[in-house]
């Protein structure tokens, strides 16, 4: 009896003292990421992966033709990788990864960390590995400016 009445009156100061902590959505902001440009004359582009700490992915912006892109937005962190669904669709520069993703910053610390997988040949496969302060990130529209993709426009 005496183990029901406490558990009567410390379950809901359980139950308020964890909503105290929980802050759902914290404060952040939302950045564009592009890889940076470390391509060789003749290289072409056969894989990327991204790996956001403390992020989470918001939008695909760009997805290269032909490609096959796996993408898991979870908490405390993001991935997303692709490659080309047939070596033809391999490409030679990096605008395909520039400003390619929105990532919302969810809480310090915030890392990046990624690898794109180039060849010149499709013999031999070189990995470039990018850290966060390699990657070029831009100030993206807060949710109220971003208008829904022209398709969706039209529609309405």
């Amino acid at each position: 009896m005496r183990s029901g009445k406490l558990t009567f009156w410390l379950l809901p100061a359980l139950a308020f003292g964890c909503a105290q902590f929980h802050t759902g959505e914290a404060p952040g902001s939302d950045v564009l990421v592009s890889f940076p440009n470390r391509m060789r004359q003749g290289d072409q582009v056969v894989r990327f992966e991204l790996h956001i700490r403390n992020g989470t992915i918001l939008a695909v912006d760009k997805v290269p033709h032909d490609w096959v892109i796996r993408m898991l937005a979870e908490g405390p962190g993001s991935k997303i990788s692709g490659e080309p669904n047939h070596g033809a669709s391999a490409f030679q520069n990096m605008a395909p990864l520039k400003r390619f993703v929105t990532v919302h910053k969810d809480r310090d610390p915030f890392e990046l960390v990624g690898s794109v997988v180039v060849t010149s040949e499709f013999t031999i496969m070189r990995t470039n590995v990018v850290r966060t302060e390699d990657f070029v990130l831009e100030a993206a529209a807060s949710p109220h400016e971003r208008q829904p993709p022209r398709s969706q426009r039209q529609l309405r």
